[in-house]
């Protein structure tokens, strides 16, 4: 079975944000650790983005077919934009929208 997993901020936190329980340095610490997992995270996905340009480099060599190239192009794609999503854009998105509920004049402190 295959089970997708989508990142999230711990519920805790989301919730002390939404209801303004920091501080404005408590919640530069807390932006500063998602931007660190934001970063790993894309550099992740940059070492996959090479791999599929290897795989398609390989599919060029071979002389495939442009319908099945396209394709196998448009799943790459879709896949690497989802996976991106479910690990990093879910993130930026809770923890901008708990900012935004919770602390309306810091804008400063989006991701």
């Amino acid at each position: 079975m295959i089970r997708i997993r989508k990142a999230r901020i711990d519920e805790k936190v989301r919730r002390a944000i939404i209801a303004a329980q920091y501080s404005e340095r408590e919640l530069t610490e807390i932006r500063r650790r998602l931007q660190h997992v934001v970063e790993v995270r894309t550099r992740a996905s940059v070492i996959v983005l090479a791999f599929f340009a290897v795989f398609d480099a390989m599919m060029v060599e071979t002389k495939t077919s442009s319908f099945v190239f396209t394709a196998i192009l448009a799943v790459e794609v879709v896949s690497l934009y989802a996976a991106w999503y479910l690990q990093v854009g879910c993130l930026k998105q809770q923890f901008n929208d708990a900012l935004r509920r919770g602390y309306p004049r810091y804008n400063h402190l989006k991701l």
